[in-house]
């Protein structure tokens, strides 16, 4: 175990963000993991790897999953950089759709635990060339987790047609004015291929002219893509089934998400037969998390035993 070796420097992305960031609720994500030393868990979305580091020093033999090779270095060369001893996790590339197969491929038949953090992660945001912020305007409009397969979002609004795009915006994105924009992409893309996040960001300006209502407009632009580009609500609901199957009786599943579509999922599943609901009501960052990181102020902790 502990494999994926990288480069022993540390890394730390053009605009300053450490590889060692603090994922949003980690005290009280691993606190509902109830960590038994020697026992098996899951970390179905590594990131940069504060909750595999936390729960491998709780004393759990980890596998970590993330679709993004990006994230497991960086993820990896955190453990190292703790010394924690290989032979206690391991880190394999995948999609958490598939973490049934990923699991049992790596003698993780039967857990104790498995996590589930939906969100994007800082590095994705905050790395230009992903295309994940429309902050960067230069930037290639990708939004792709696994940079290596699939279509790009800058392929996707060129392809498809413009009441896709309106599914989009509308279902994924939860956008109001999903009618006029989707409109205003097809009528941009005639013009002119559309390419960079510069590009959306122009034609979501010509439609929302005032600044502070387009961010707000941006990001759910972003998500609909992001969401679209990477198929994840597909992605979560067979991740979940997968997750149920390898949970032992008594096995603890918790994930945090980060927006309605995701959390409206999550509750669903954790409501079915089999399930015994530990969050009633979901557990939200407290004022001094959502102080230090804003991003975490739409997440949602749910947490279900397994019956």
């Amino acid at each position: 175990m502990g494999y994926l070796k990288v480069e022993s420097v540390r890394r730390q992305t053009r605009y300053g963000m450490s590889d060692t960031h603090i994922p949003v609720l980690q005290e009280e994500a691993i606190t509902a993991l109830a960590i038994v030393p020697g026992k098996k868990y899951i970390d179905a979305t590594v990131g940069a790897g504060g909750h595999s580091l936390a729960i491998v020093k709780k004393g759990g033999v980890l596998l970590g999953i993330d679709q993004d090779q990006e994230a497991l270095r960086i993820a990896t060369h955190r453990l190292e950089q703790e010394q924690q001893k290989s032979e206690n996790w391991t880190f394999t590339k995948g999609n958490f759709r598939n973490i049934e197969a990923l699991a049992k491929a790596h003698r993780f038949d039967q857990v104790s635990g498995i996590l589930f953090d939906l969100g994007v992660s800082s590095m994705q945001l905050d790395t230009p060339e992903r295309g994940f912020s429309y902050r960067f305007t230069d930037a290639p409009l990708d939004l792709r987790m696994d940079t290596s397969t699939g279509d790009t979002a800058a392929q996707l609004v060129n392809r498809v047609t413009a009441e896709e795009l309106y599914d989009i915006f509308s279902t994924y994105g939860e956008e109001q004015l999903a009618r006029k924009l989707a409109d205003a992409v097809y009528r941009a893309r005639s013009v002119k291929r559309i390419t960079t996040v510069g590009d959306i960001v122009e034609v979501v300006t010509s439609v929302v002219p005032g600044e502070s209502v387009r961010y707000g407009v941006l990001s759910r632009i972003f998500q609909g893509l992001r969401i679209a580009v990477n198929d994840e609500l597909s992605s979560l609901k067979q991740g979940l089934e997968g997750a149920k199957r390898l949970l032992e009786p008594g096995g603890i599943l918790a994930v945090i998400s980060f927006h309605s579509l995701e959390d409206r999922i999550v509750k669903q599943f954790m409501r079915q037969d089999g399930w015994q609901l530990i969050t009633k009501h979901p557990i939200r960052p407290g004022e001094e998390e959502q102080e230090v990181n804003r991003r975490s102020r739409s997440a949602k902790l749910r947490v279900a035993i397994k019956q």
